[in-house]
């Protein structure tokens, strides 16, 4: 057991063939055309896209993290409002001037 949690740590398969490495490296490649192409669709200035483009390409996994990250900040969640409804003390409020009268 000890063995095989050190080949996955150094990895070093048992079965170690070169086609995993062309295969790994092509996923590599589309994930990073995947990146570059939408950053490429981003509002933002040619400068900053060339800056991004860059780090994803040459920083490897955590240019696409650090990209990921930037996405989430800039995302426009007003899809949300559909999926989770309005918030609470809107919910609230509304449900407040809807109170049927009551008699006395």
């Amino acid at each position: 057991m000890k063995e095989i949690f050190f080949r996955f740590i150094t990895i070093h398969p048992l079965n170690d063939h070169p086609i995993l490495g062309w295969a790994l490296g092509f996923i590599w490649l589309v994930m990073v055309g995947n990146c570059v192409a939408s950053i490429r669709q981003q509002p933002m200035e040619i400068r900053m896209r060339l800056i991004w483009m860059l780090v994803v390409a040459f920083v490897p996994i955590f240019g696409m993290l650090a990209y990921l990250g930037y996405c989430f900040l800039k995302a426009d969640y007003g899809f949300l409002k559909f999926v989770l409804g309005p918030p609470k003390h809107i919910q609230a409020a509304n449900n407040a001037h809807l109170k049927l009268p009551t008699k006395k």
